[in-house]
């Protein structure tokens, strides 16, 4: 009860202090009416204003307040914003008309001043006291030059006095006691001809001391004011001291003279009284109009002032009944706006009230809780929808990520928008990115690519490509992009292939093998047996019969022995794992081919002291032999002509991937047309090779996971090199292990990537 009491109480106050607030604003307009241009703050106008400042910061609080008491209890329901809407279409709809009466109050009250106090106003003043004072100053001028000319005049007749007193026989000066004693009738009648022609009313001859000596004066107007001493000051300057009387109406001069007589000329001249009081009136005027013009702009300071009060003083009615509405109107709408906006922060479960009359607000309250429940349900199935398509992009980049296969997809322009890391691996580049062109990574792809498109047909293909100096073979397939653009998948068959022209040559090497090795039995035997029976009874005078049997019992062992290598390509035995020391390994392989041929120097290079290894010690011995027994032979095939020192450099580096032997001779290396093809059966450069060295070698080594790849050497020197890469292996391998086992075990990392040549 008493928060209503206390309510009704501040609405009474509120109400009464509009109404004084009104009656301020008609009061100022009163007052400012009749201000006095003269005075603008004399009266009771300075008191009103500050009342209506008071009355201003009194109005605002309360404008305050209630806006403040709307954004308070708004807060949760979105009406400050609105209110302020409010307030400010109410204070536009007071302020464009104030405004409009602004300009046109203003504009009355410039024109109307510019009227009153323009130049016009300006010059007609001024020009008015300028008559007057021009008069006083042309009167002050022709006294000036009369009383000069009269005392020009004086002097002559002085002159001649004196010349007077010469033909009497006199020497004696003249000066003011002789003047006064001993003055013709000349001199005086002198004076009396300037007072008549020159119009004085007096004309005097003072002496240096000022004391009157002769005078003339007129008859109807007989004056004779002293001069004051500031009249001699000014005269004894040399200049005509002239003084006005103007309550008199007469005017005095006075002026030095010197020779021959020494003294002062004094005049009195009738002065227009009315012309005096005119002047003073006109300067009076003049100067109050000066006042008055410089007061117009507290004039109209005043008048800014209590237009700004008024202006403000609506304002602020304006804004309160822009309050007042907001705060009855806004309710609805502020609590809708509350809830849209926690539905923009995600929150899809609140719901409006609906209560009132079927009215607008009650349908749109109605509509938007229909909305915020669609809404919820939409995003319910979009969830769901985003997570099953995020677990499908999560498997298919892991599937990408972890096949072997290369993958590209790229547009219809050929430009690439999605490749996997083993794209990259398979044709040998650091990483593909996307917005590179199918032509920059493979112009061969690009083209099988562009057939795809035009043919809108899918392409399947085995290519044979160079990648790093080194032939690989590419199984290529592309499809058409339903989206548009190409898919193309791709792998490295390269180990594949060798794999089946290995399987193919060891077969091909067992049938020969063992169709070979049938007959050669009964032919050594049968030649045996023709030696024993026949070489009694036939007549070998010349050797003939030894040698034929010789010939065909080493040409049936040779044939023997490649039976034997034909065998072992086609049977190799299975490795027998367990640890030893490669670096003592390769020494010792080292150290055997140096017995064989002492003419090529063997080095040996480690960065480790002891590489312990799990494999088969023999099958590994007997590949590296096999390996420096090449690079021997083939130093020791240079013609002799070449005058090349004969080295091997065998390189042994050990790091956490495993073991890398590098093999460097500097004999004529490998041919170009037949490098990629020597580590396969039957290929050979020698003229008595089998072709089955190198290939027995690549089987050991991939049968240890590794790999091997021949090169000739890169740093300008003639040779070949081979590198050999055996994985790291891991401990406690079953010795009894068959080479797959071996093969596809932990002991051995498979390392497709070919490290840097060291």
């Amino acid at each position: 009860m008493s928060q209503q009491a206390t309510k009704a109480s501040w609405a009474l106050f509120e109400g009464l202090f509009i109404i004084a607030a009104l009656v301020a604003v008609f009061a100022t307009f009163i007052a400012i009416s009749g201000v006095d241009p003269d005075n603008p703050t004399a009266g009771a106008t300075p008191w009103l204003l500050g009342l209506n400042f008071v009355v201003i910061t009194v109005l605002a609080v309360i404008v305050a307040r209630e806006y403040i008491a709307i954004q308070v209890s708004g807060r949760g329901e979105g009406k400050g914003r609105l209110a302020k809407r409010f307030v400010l279409l109410f204070g536009f709809s007071a302020l464009i008309p104030a405004m409009i009466v602004a300009l046109f109050i203003g504009a009355f009250i410039s024109r109307g001043l510019d009227n009153w106090l323009g130049e016009r106003v300006d010059t007609i003043m001024e020009k008015n006291a300028q008559i007057f004072q021009d008069y006083v100053n042309n009167f002050e001028g022709t006294f000036d030059v009369d009383l000069r000319l009269a005392a020009l005049d004086i002097e002559n007749f002085a002159r001649d006095v004196k010349a007077s007193l010469a033909e009497s026989g006199s020497n004696d000066e003249i000066n003011a006691e002789s003047l006064a004693t001993d003055a013709s009738k000349a001199f005086t009648d002198g004076l009396r001809s300037e007072l008549g022609f020159r119009e004085f009313l007096t004309i005097a001859v003072l002496g240096p001391d000022g004391v009157e000596l002769i005078a003339e004066q007129s008859v109807q107007q007989p004056i004779l004011v002293p001069p004051p001493q500031s009249a001699f000051d000014e005269a004894n300057a040399g200049n005509v001291a002239t003084t006005l009387y103007e309550n008199r109406g007469i005017a005095t001069a006075l002026i030095r003279i010197q020779e021959p007589l020494d003294g002062y000329v004094y005049a009195v001249k009738n002065f227009d009284k009315n012309a005096a009081v005119q002047l003073r009136e006109a300067e009076a005027a003049l100067a109050q109009y000066n006042n008055a013009k410089r007061r117009s702009g507290r004039l109209q300071y005043i008048f800014a002032i209590g237009y700004t009060q008024i202006a403000a003083l609506i304002l602020l009615l304006a804004a309160r009944l822009g309050l007042e509405a907001a705060g009855r109107i806004t309710g609805p709408i502020g609590r809708l706006a509350v809830a849209a906006h926690t539905v923009r922060e995600g929150d899809l479960t609140v719901r409006v009230p609906v209560s009132g009359p079927q009215d607008e607000v009650y349908a749109l309250t109605n509509s938007f809780n229909a909305m915020t429940e669609q809404l919820a349900e939409q995003r319910n199935a979009l969830i769901r929808a985003r997570e099953v398509e995020e677990d499908r992009r999560k498997f298919v980049e892991t599937l990408l990520a972890e096949v072997s296969a290369g993958v590209i997809r790229m547009d219809g322009e050929m430009i690439i928008t999605l490749a996997n890391r083993s794209a990259g691996e398979v044709l040998g580049i650091s990483e593909i990115m996307p917005g590179q062109t199918l032509e920059e990574v493979s112009p061969l792809f690009e083209r099988y690519a562009r057939d795809t498109l035009e043919r809108i047909a899918p392409v399947d293909a085995s290519l044979d490509l160079n990648i790093n100096g080194e032939v690989r073979h590419i199984r290529l397939k592309t499809a058409p992009d339903p989206a548009g653009g190409c898919v193309l998948t791709f792998d490295d068959t390269t180990r594949l292939v060798n794999a089946q022209r290995q399987l193919a040559w060891r077969d091909v090497a067992r049938r020969i093998a063992h169709e070979i090795r049938n007959p050669l039995t009964p032919i050594m035997l049968s030649t045996e047996r023709i030696r024993r029976r026949y070489a009694s009874s036939i007549d070998d005078s010349d050797g003939v019969f030894d040698r034929c049997i010789e010939t065909i019992l080493r040409q049936v062992g040779d044939i023997g022995r490649m039976v034997e290598e034909f065998s072992s390509f086609a049977r190799m035995p299975k490795p027998n794992v367990s640890p030893f020391d490669m670096r003592s390994l390769l020494q010792g392989t080292g150290f055997s081919q140096n017995m064989v041929s002492p003419d090529v120097e063997i080095e040996f290079e480690s960065n480790t002291d002891k590489a312990v290894y799990r494999g088969d010690e023999r099958l590994l011995g007997q590949a590296f032999g096999n390996l420096l027994k090449n690079a021997a032979e083939a130093i020791e095939g240079l013609p002799e002509d070449a005058d090349v020192n004969g080295s091997i450099r065998v390189v042994l580096h050990e790091d956490e991937r495993g073991l890398e032997v590098t093999i460097e001779d500097n004999g004529p290396g490998f041919p170009e047309d037949v490098r990629d093809r020597l580590l396969e059966p039957y290929v050979t450069t020698r003229e008595k090779g089998t072709g089955l060295g190198l290939a027995i070698v690549n089987r050991i080594i991939a049968d240890h996971g590794g790999s091997i790849s021949l090169q000739n050497r890169l740093d300008g020197l003639r040779g070949a090199r081979v590198r050999v890469w055996l994985p790291a292996t891991g401990a406690g391998a079953d010795e009894n292990q068959s080479s797959e086992e071996i093969q596809n075990s932990s002991l051995f990392e498979r390392v497709e990537e070919s490290a840097p040549w060291r």
